[in-house]
């Protein structure tokens, strides 16, 4: 009888230990914790900015006939007012919306005689540094009287020899804040 308790006894202590084995992590496997904020206030979006068009210069396929190949840029502003001032600093968040996902640049959307194998690639206020689409562009201070301008700008991206024709691309943004 003593034996079969002794028996009993281990087989219940190795059940009690075989969940521990088990929540280990296997190898290649992880996990990933998302931690963020969400506001209440926000600062607000002058009118003519939160929808704005940027018209990039009128350039010959010979400027890009390589993949990687960029030209034309154009810078662009996005102002915004009546910041709280418990908001101190402000930047575009650049969304993935309408993206290549090799490049991470804006795909071209022309619906009458598309220009092949271009994209259009975000730039910082620098503009020379690009924005991958799903990134942040770069924080600016928000003034005392709540305002705030970013600088951003675009330019046409090669994937390839391109074609000529015409290049529409759309980029959604977001608002945030350090």
């Amino acid at each position: 009888m003593k034996k079969q308790v002794t028996q009993l006894m281990i087989a219940v202590a190795g059940l009690s230990v075989a969940p521990m084995v088990f929540a280990q992590a296997a190898p290649g496997t992880g996990q990933v914790t998302f931690n963020g904020e969400l506001i209440d206030d926000t600062c607000v979006i002058n009118a003519g900015d939160d929808d704005k068009t940027v018209t990039l210069p009128t350039l010959s396929t010979q400027s890009l006939v390589a993949a990687g190949q960029t030209a034309g840029s154009r810078m662009f502003d996005i102002s915004v007012s009546q910041c709280p001032a418990t908001l101190t600093n402000v930047a575009a968040h650049f969304e993935t919306t309408n993206m290549d996902p090799a490049t991470r640049n804006a795909i071209n959307q022309a619906s009458t005689s598309p220009a092949s194998n271009v994209e259009v690639q975000l730039l910082d206020s620098d503009g020379n540094t690009p924005i991958l689409l799903g990134s942040t562009g770069s924080f600016v201070p928000v003034a005392s009287n709540g305002t705030a301008t970013m600088s951003y700008g675009g330019r046409y991206y090669a994937t390839n020899k391109t074609t000529a024709g015409n290049v529409t691309a759309v980029v959604r943004y977001t608002l945030a804040y350090q």
